[in-house]
């Protein structure tokens, strides 16, 4: 089953986010999880679970961003947005 394009959806990050507590909700999000540019210590080995634990942070930030970066008035895309739909 092919994914759809949500625009409601977009449109309702971007309402969401674009408040000033949405702009808060994010930055805290941004602090506690890690985004870009942290580096994972190896030195005493790797904690295969934290890891994993820390990409599942760092995945549901990268959607979030990606929805408030798409345009919900651009036509469908090749690529739907949720493949959960």
């Amino acid at each position: 089953m092919k994914p759809r394009w949500n625009r409601q959806l977009v449109i309702d990050y971007h309402t969401t986010f674009n408040t000033e507590g949405g702009k808060r909700v994010l930055s805290d999000l941004r602090r506690r999880c890690p985004f870009l540019g942290e580096s994972i210590n190896v030195s005493k080995g790797v904690d295969v679970n934290k890891l994993l634990y820390l990409e599942g942070q760092r995945s549901v930030l990268l959607h979030i961003f990606k929805m408030l970066h798409r345009d919900p008035n651009e036509e469908v895309p090749e690529r739907a947005i949720h493949q959960g739909e």
